[in-house]
């Protein structure tokens, strides 16, 4: 698949809609995907498209490394973090080598999949998805993917993201 020439259009908004948006809560997915070499990402919110099949959709900035690997067929991974991942999310979010970021990775147990892509299984749950279709909007790809297969974890308390940090239900200020 193919993405069109990056809009050129400004990029400055209000600063008002940053504020507004970050009110807008989701839980928070690490996204991984196997080429070459692992490509990885925090990305929140995840939505579900459909059930018939089941299939759900991501942005994803089009200067992420992961978005070629995605959008040539490789199959891709979404792992819905648990509050305990709070401190990977973190670490991913921030700046830091490649190198950094998959050491960070694998210290928490991340794995590669029977499929390739990196997974954690202790996750809340983790989809494989083929890539299904890719839409351009902007500076972002909207990728959305049939689930090919999931895998559930015992429980745990979701790890989210509200006005502009991560956290939990209780631990999210108001």
């Amino acid at each position: 698949m193919s993405l069109r020439p990056l809009d050129t259009r400004s990029t400055e908004a209000d600063p008002s809609l940053y504020d507004a948006f970050a009110r807008y809560g989701s839980g928070v997915t690490l996204v991984t995907v196997r080429s070459e070499e692992d490509r990885f990402f925090i990305a929140a919110p995840v939505l579900t498209v459909s059930v018939k099949p089941f299939t759900l959709a991501v942005s994803v900035g089009r200067h992420r490394d992961a978005l070629p690997a995605i959008t040539s067929g490789s199959t891709w991974a979404v792992s819905v973090l648990a509050a305990h991942h709070l401190p990977l999310a973190r670490r991913l979010s921030e700046p830091g080598t490649r190198a950094d970021r998959l050491d960070a990775l694998r210290s928490v147990g991340a794995v590669p999949s029977t499929e390739g892509p990196l997974w954690l299984d202790d996750a809340l749950a983790t989809f494989w998805c083929e890539t299904d279709s890719v839409t351009t909007v902007h500076d972002q790809a909207l990728v959305v993917g049939e689930v090919m297969r999931s895998e559930i974890s015992t429980g745990g308390e979701p790890l989210l993201r509200w006005n502009r940090g991560f956290g939990t239900i209780d631990g999210l200020a108001s």
